[in-house]
């Protein structure tokens, strides 16, 4: 007896070989009418089905509730697609933050990059898929997950050299919500220059992000009155301390410079416009589907170690930071 072929079930039904195709495969492109009446034809003539094969499509898995981090978000997508393209491998997109539904997206590729405030639980679970696995953000210390992430600490190394050189005796370092693990980093790294090496005074400036500015500002006037620079931990920060400082009465940056991180699009659609570190999102994106692609590749044949791989920032200077100078003191806001 002749094997029954996908023409054959397309010849029975009176429908495309394609669509046979799609619907056996569980792909979409076809109505699920459709797609019962083809597998329910399958049975019937006995068609026998190929053992099903694991997709060779790289699966990009970003968090669904991620504001802070969309236009981040964006950029990594086009490097990731970028070098997918490059690379010659197909690449889909998933948004979730449910641990099981990481899980099932990263089994049905052949590899997957991480990226959002994905919980730790979610990036185990995408690593209890067992297959190569990049995350773009930050891991446990010492986990055995391939990452890319942005030299946060380096970053803010460079900030603190970067405003002891225009002469600033006292900065505040803005987290907005604590408890990021850049935002703490990128601190550690200020300090490293601007205090150890430079004996610049670093102040914490700690709020809810949707809470009003003014009353970290307060606590903050009633430690000292010697603040001449404000280094935010992203750029949306940064724009609320410009435009509170604005309403206060102050200049910007005559009387205080404002520093922000990200470098995106709003940066430069404010007056001054800000100074702030780009992350180079892009590259990040491209960086994560090398390192997923050779894990791909080589297999067993790759470095057996976990990899952590830095993207270097840059500072972008523009109008709002400039040299200390003896400015006003500081208002007690309102």
């Amino acid at each position: 007896m002749a094997r029954v072929t996908l023409g054959d079930i397309a010849a029975e039904l009176g429908v495309s070989k394609f669509a046979v195709s799609r619907a056996l495969a569980g792909k979409g492109g076809v109505s699920p009418t459709t797609r019962q009446l083809v597998e329910e034809a399958a049975d019937r003539l006995g068609y026998l089905r190929a053992a099903p094969r694991e997709s060779d499509e790289i699966q990009l898995i970003l968090h669904d509730h991620d504001p802070v981090n969309s236009e981040l978000a964006m950029q990594i997508q086009a490097g990731v697609q970028q070098e997918a393209s490059a690379a010659g491998v197909p690449i889909r997109m998933g948004w979730t933050h449910d641990p099981a539904e990481v899980a099932a997206l990263a089994r049905e590729a052949s590899g997957a990059v991480l990226f959002g405030p994905h919980s730790a639980e979610a990036v185990e679970a995408a690593r209890s898929a067992r297959k190569p696995l990049v995350r773009i953000g930050w891991l446990d210390p010492l986990q055995q997950v391939d990452q890319v992430m942005a030299a946060d600490h380096e970053a803010g190394a460079a900030v603190g050299n970067y405003l002891a050189g225009l002469g600033h005796r006292e900065i505040a370092y803005v987290h907005g919500t604590p408890g990021f693990r850049g935002r703490m980093e990128r601190l550690f790294g200020l300090r490293e220059t601007a205090e150890i090496e430079h004996g610049v005074l670093i102040h914490e400036m700690k709020f809810v992000e949707n809470a009003q500015f003014s009353n970290a500002f307060r606590e903050l006037r009633a430690k000292t009155d010697g603040v001449t620079a404000f280094f935010c931990a992203h750029d949306g920060l940064a724009l609320t301390v410009v435009s509170e400082l604005l309403r206060l009465g102050y200049q910007v940056p005559e009387d205080m410079t404002v520093v922000g991180f990200g470098d995106f699009t709003a940066a430069t659609q404010i007056t001054p416009q800000l100074t702030t570190v780009r992350l180079p999102g892009r590259d990040m994106g491209m960086a994560a589907i090398r390192l997923l692609v050779d894990r791909i590749k080589l297999g067993n044949r790759n470095i057996a170690v976990a990899q952590r791989l830095y993207v270097v920032p840059e500072i972008i200077e523009r109008e709002s930071s400039g040299p200390r100078r003896a400015g006003k003191l500081l208002k007690v806001p309102a």
